[in-house]
């Protein structure tokens, strides 16, 4: 599989970047990557890699399109309401590329599902839910796969890329928590549309940059304050009591 004639033109402007050699294209022709969620973040997300040249991309998602997505869910319309995000986001996403490769289930990502991650070279979690954050986690890192978790609440984003191909340091490192009970929610304490925007848009930037080798991201969390568009990377390291140390 190579870029058609077609696809040279519609990317025309990002491969004359200095970035984007012929070496470098390739690996964004190759790349394998998966998103669980297609929300507020997975939307942009899937728009921009698109458009940044990614042609193989796997979604996970079991939800139907509801009015109160439309805000923030930038794919969806209200003529889609009552379809399954997965499907309409990859049929509106064709229009932009037809020769992408992209596999929609429409379904949770579940323990006994979790086995269609392996062909994966990058896995983003994009769900707002803390137990498939941890079963996604634990999957990656028993089988050295690279995990993404990308997060916005209220007008605040977190984002962490965990290469679990090196030393240990994983999601269950900063976050150790074991139940999700008590933690906010979007659809509890809300959420900016131009927050989930952002978280979109830095985690597409920080899969090039991981995918071109352009910057370090590895273990490296974001924050981010849209309110006052404070921006913090904090380096994360091993937590000697995380439970997954030995995993």
């Amino acid at each position: 599989m190579s870029y058609s004639d077609l696809e040279y033109e519609i990317f025309s402007r990002l491969f004359i970047l200095k970035n984007f050699n012929e070496e470098n294209i390739q690996k964004l022709e190759k790349a394998k990557i998966s998103i669980i969620g297609l929300g507020g973040i997975g939307c942009p997300l899937t728009q921009y890699l698109v458009s940044s040249g990614i042609k193989n991309l796997t979604f996970f998602d079991g939800d139907l399109i509801e009015n109160s997505n439309l805000a923030r869910q930038i794919l969806y319309s209200l003529e889609d309401v009552g379809k399954f995000k997965a499907l309409v986001a990859k049929e509106k996403l064709s229009k932009t590329n037809p020769n992408c490769n992209i596999t929609a289930y429409c379904q949770r990502l579940i323990k006994d599902n979790l086995i269609l991650l392996l062909d994966s070279d990058i896995i983003i979690d994009a769900t707002d839910d803390w137990h498939t954050s941890k079963l996604i986690n634990e999957f990656c890192l028993k089988n050295s796969l690279s995990y993404i978790f990308s997060s916005a609440i209220n007008q605040n984003i977190q984002i962490c890329l965990f290469n679990n191909q090196k030393n240990h340091v994983c999601l269950n490192c900063l976050y150790p928590n074991k139940e999700d009970a008590d933690l906010p929610r979007c659809e509890t304490v809300g959420i900016s549309s131009i927050c989930a925007g952002i978280a979109g848009l830095i985690t597409a930037q920080k899969i090039i940059n991981t995918l071109l080798n352009t910057k370090d991201e590895n273990h490296t969390l974001t924050q981010i304050d849209v309110s006052d568009l404070s921006i913090s990377n904090i380096k994360i390291k091993n937590n000697i009591n995380c439970v997954l140390n030995n995993s």
